[in-house]
């Protein structure tokens, strides 16, 4: 690869050029069944999700108990309890009776049933009684599975009590998400209660992995090396929505590598490679990549992750629009999967590309090469429960999760935080704040 040494790019600056480029992939039309929640999770939203129907569609009751016209209690007392006679049954889901309640008469009702017709307030079950209060009669613990004939009541109740009015929760045509809303567990519940059938999704990001090098094997084995960041960055795809196509593996073979380049490159909207980018005499993949895209950057001013290549797909050919190549070290790899592929899938996929960040405080002193971004791998203080701990303005305190090297990928099973160190910082002391870009890890208590 014959490229002309010059100053290291910055990666706000490569992330401005790389997302000012990425087109959004096409919108896709999804039936929204029980049995496709696997196709829906990780998906995002191409078009606002807008409600079908009235949630509840109906006026329901809140509570299991009892469904009464509440002027028929306006004197009910402990020393004056009212009795009502029970006339029927009113289950969720089921036929609603066309009667009207009448004058001390009441209805078995259980939650989310359909407020008969003259009813205009419901009495939780705890609050009623079988027999007369004044004889002993003591207030039930669930409902009756027989219907009662009598009811009896000690305290009165406001119209509208305990009842779910029509729509409350939603309306017809009501926006629950905007575009480019991900779909997980919370927004998938609204969409099952929207009553839409079909959602305008954007496609899935579709990704092939290809990692190279002699020392690459399925185990762990004496003088070779286990693969960890086919793995690793096959988790960071599917865990935003996007659809792995391909892991393949290669050796250091210049011909080998072109040919599993190209071949990859036409199954995928991104092909991700890790290893053989750098200069030494057994790294093919960067002449691979060069002769399939057109490169954006080789070598950025980060560490760790400093050998890294970005492709874009040359205008009139078909194929993969983007190739990422990434060092073979694991937490290079992890580094960039994390602050490159990531915003660029989501991007894509359509999304915001970037996370939350926070603010926390080092609790010891760190050194950062000048002229280059640090992600440092932190994790937070932590109480004996877990808990993450903060100092006396809120800031979360955060420490070195063991060695830096880019080859110490055990470290990574403690990181809560990438920690950010600017590139015109040399050293960080002890007291002093730091961006920290969450992981995972960072949300649960161990």
């Amino acid at each position: 690869m014959g490229r002309t040494e010059k100053p290291l790019e910055r990666i706000d600056d490569l992330l401005a050029r790389l997302l000012a480029r990425v087109v959004q992939l096409t919108p896709e039309r999804v039936a929204v069944e029980d049995e496709a929640v696997g196709a829906l999770i990780g998906r995002t939203l191409a078009a606002p999700l807008r409600a079908e129907v009235d949630h509840p569609s109906s006026d329901v009751s809140a509570m299991d108990g009892w469904a009464v016209r509440s002027a028929d209690l306006e004197v009910a007392s402990a020393d004056r309890p009212c009795v009502l006679r029970c006339v029927g049954d009113s289950a969720a889901g089921a036929h609603v009776p066309a009667t009207l309640l009448g004058k001390g008469e009441c209805r078995r009702v259980a939650t989310g049933a359909t407020i008969p017709p003259g009813a205009d307030a419901v009495i939780p079950v705890e609050r009623s009684s079988l027999t007369n209060p004044r004889d002993g009669g003591a207030l039930l613990e669930r409902v009756p599975g027989e219907l009662p004939e009598r009811v009896w009541f000690t305290a009165p109740s406001q119209p509208g009590a305990h009842i779910r009015r029509r729509g409350e929760d939603l309306h017809a045509g009501d926006e629950l998400a905007p575009a480019g809303s991900l779909i997980d567990a919370a927004l998938l519940s609204a969409i099952f209660t929207s009553g839409v059938d079909h959602l305008e999704l954007v496609q899935r990001p579709r990704v092939a992995i290809l990692t190279s090098g002699d020392e690459l094997s399925a185990a762990a084995s004496a003088g070779g090396v286990r693969d960890s960041n086919g793995p690793a960055l096959a988790a960071f795809v599917l865990s935003e929505g996007g659809e792995l196509v391909a892991r393949a593996r290669v050796s250091d073979d210049a011909a080998a590598t072109r040919a599993a380049v190209e071949r990859l490159a036409a199954e995928c909207d991104v092909l991700v490679t890790t290893g053989g980018v750098s200069v030494g005499a057994h790294d093919h993949v960067g002449a691979a990549l060069e002769g399939c895209f057109d490169i954006l950057v080789w070598r950025l001013a980060i560490q760790p992750g400093k050998p890294i290549l970005l492709g874009q797909r040359r205008a009139g050919e078909r194929g993969a629009a983007w190739a990422l190549g990434i060092p073979g070290n694991p937490v290079s790899a992890f580094v960039i999967g994390v602050e490159i592929l990531l915003p660029l899938l989501r991007a894509l996929s359509g999304r915001a590309p970037y996370g939350i960040s926070e603010v926390g405080v080092m609790e010891t002193t760190v050194q950062s090469p000048v002229g280059r971004r640090s992600f440092l791998r932190l994790a937070a203080m932590r109480s004996a429960d877990g808990e993450p701990l903060r100092d006396d303005v809120g800031r979360l305190r955060v420490r070195l999760a063991g060695g830096q090297g880019s080859h110490q990928a055990s470290v990574l099973a403690e990181t809560d935080y990438l920690g950010v160190v600017p590139e015109a910082i040399g050293e960080l002391a002890a007291g002093s704040t730091i961006e920290l870009h969450p992981l995972p890890r960072a949300a649960r208590r161990i």
